[in-house]
């Protein structure tokens, strides 16, 4: 990577390697880190900063694929529960635009990796990465294939909006071998789905979900949530019931954390109407039973999957990871991120790129 001073470089702060910290019991009522996120936000400085990120790219052995994770920050309304940086946008030149930035941080990292460097798997995430337009989601993935030896048999994931996913986006990720597709669902009840600012209807959730399988995609994950705002248990057991009844893969089931430190959106919920430790738990456990009682099972703290689903298999024999994205049937140590705010993983430690992405406020309507 060359400087960062007349080229786009997010990638302004890092992480030496660490072990992990176990929280206690005794910590429950505290505001602690969202634990999804490792490491957290508060553990990352510019002490490390780009030149040295060159010289762990470098040095990355040629015997060993590694995961690539492309982060897009954009959404067409803002999620008041989110946690993650996002700039809303209605027009698709600010998109159009970040794909540029995008695309020369992608040949700048190609160009300090060893060559013919391989991936064994992608993941799209953001913000709502479906959403760009799907030409240029194909040129992106183009030029990836360009700079990298994907395996035959690489994972490549995304992210899906159902209120804004398309048929065209849909042929985009079929032709340009997408196999994974996570459908981001957090509640079906109406009166949650209002107070978090993510209306969406079971019906539009069905649809994208026969989108996806119509073109290949057949393995499918959903998000959902406890502990939102005006949550209760019963529509807990109802969003988990909706949510087996069109048979994802496998879910994740977290809990929504309030952190008013983080992110100003989640001013705009009301903290009233959020259930206290014991109703959390109440939520957690109904869920649990819920799809248990379908036929998933439980991988570690907040992940379901029916048995022959590939983290299941990698639970029975071993091979299950916790990577930067949750549980992973992948073990390959070194995770590239690209995009604003992308964590990555080298031997040497973390490094994150910085969030800013030139765009308005996440408040600003475009």
């Amino acid at each position: 990577m060359k400087s960062g001073h007349d080229k786009p470089d997010w990638r302004r702060k890092s992480l030496r390697a660490s072990s992990s910290t176990f929280i206690s019991k005794k910590h429950s009522e505290a505001h602690l880190p969202w634990y999804t996120i490792y490491p957290t936000i508060q553990e990352f400085s510019s002490a490390i900063g780009a030149h040295t990120y060159e010289e762990w790219l470098r040095s990355l052995p040629t015997d060993d694929a590694v995961s690539l994770y492309l982060h897009i920050p954009f959404c067409r309304s803002m999620c008041w529960y989110c946690g993650f940086p996002t700039s809303i946008t209605r027009l698709d030149n600010l998109i159009i635009h970040y794909l540029a930035m995008l695309r020369e941080e992608i040949r700048l990292v190609a160009e300090q990796a060893p060559k013919a460097l391989g991936v064994s798997d992608v993941h799209f995430g953001g913000g709502s990465p479906t959403i760009m337009p799907p030409a240029d989601f194909l040129s992106l993935m183009e030029l990836l294939r360009g700079h990298f030896a994907f395996e035959k048999a690489a994972n490549i994931a995304i992210e899906v909006d159902p209120r804004t996913f398309t048929t065209d986006m849909a042929e985009a990720l079929e032709k340009a071998g997408v196999n994974r597709a996570s459908v981001g669902v957090q509640s079906f009840d109406p009166i949650v789905q209002k107070a978090i600012n993510r209306v969406q209807s079971e019906a539009q959730v069905m649809t994208a979900v026969q989108n996806l399988r119509l073109h290949g995609i057949g393995r499918i994950n959903f998000d959902l949530m406890f502990g939102l705002p005006y949550q209760t248990v019963q529509s807990c057991r109802q969003s988990a019931k909706l949510a087996i009844e069109m048979r994802p893969d496998r879910l994740a089931v977290f809990g929504y954390s309030h952190d008013l430190s983080y992110r100003k959106n989640q001013l705009l919920i009301d903290r009233a109407a959020l259930p206290d430790i014991a109703g959390r738990a109440e939520q957690a456990s109904v869920m649990a039973e819920t799809l248990a009682a379908a036929g998933y099972l439980q991988i570690g703290l907040d992940h379901f999957a029916l048995p022959d689903d590939e983290l299941a298999l990698a639970e029975r024999t071993g091979r299950l990871r916790r990577n930067l994205l949750g549980y992973s049937a992948e073990t390959r140590p070194t995770v590239i991120g690209f995009g604003a705010s992308a964590i990555g993983r080298c031997g040497e430690g973390y490094v994150q790129n910085v969030c800013g992405v030139h765009a308005p406020s996440i408040f600003q309507l475009q």
